[in-house]
């Protein structure tokens, strides 16, 4: 996902930092990921029974043609001897804005690998956060995209999204943040 923003050189996170963060609290109460898998073969009844893995959707789509994913490899985990491999993820989180009288989830990234792009994968990703955030009676899911990206725009602005182009993302981090922290002592 660094390398599809460009911005691989302030990318820092590992597995083991993302564990720590992400996977502490209970869902939506804090960091929550969602990740998509897909196998070729339907997934167990079973899995759900495990404590630690809860679907958020399960659906079966079959493909016309198969799909060539050149990082199967890298990507791939095992459940029962069927393979199944991580064709993206969603990272939101709560939050609130003080124009609405709900809190909301805040949606800070939503990546489909390329290979598994045009198929409705993005599409049942946000479909699965807007719908928890329906379910914990909340009043928006926020999110940025980048003035580059006009496909994800225009995915988007289908499903309905509000656009507002006068506002820029800002960050302060690094180096820049440390400076600036240390100002007010």
């Amino acid at each position: 996902m660094a390398n599809y923003h460009n911005l691989s050189d302030v990318f820092s996170a590992t597995e083991t930092s993302l564990s720590n963060s992400l996977f502490k609290y209970p869902p939506y109460h804090s960091f929550t990921a969602l990740i998509l898998e897909v196998s070729s073969n339907p997934f167990p009844n079973t899995m759900g029974q495990d404590l630690s893995f809860n679907p958020v959707i399960k659906n079966n789509i079959n493909l016309e043609t198969p799909i060539i994913d050149p990082e199967f490899e890298t990507l791939l985990s095992t459940f029962n001897g069927d393979h199944i491999y991580v064709a993206g993820h969603v990272l939101v989180y709560p939050s609130y804005n003080g124009f609405f009288e709900k809190p909301g989830l805040y949606l800070d990234q939503l990546f489909v690998r390329n290979c598994y792009r045009g198929l409705g994968f993005g599409k049942m990703l946000f479909s699965a956060v807007a719908s928890q955030a329906a379910s914990n009676g909340m009043g928006m899911v926020d999110w940025l995209v980048a003035d580059w990206n006009e496909k994800s725009m225009k995915f988007y602005e289908k499903m309905g999204a509000h656009y507002i182009p006068e506002y820029r993302l800002c960050k302060l981090y690094g180096e820049k943040l440390q400076q600036y922290a240390n100002i007010s002592r």
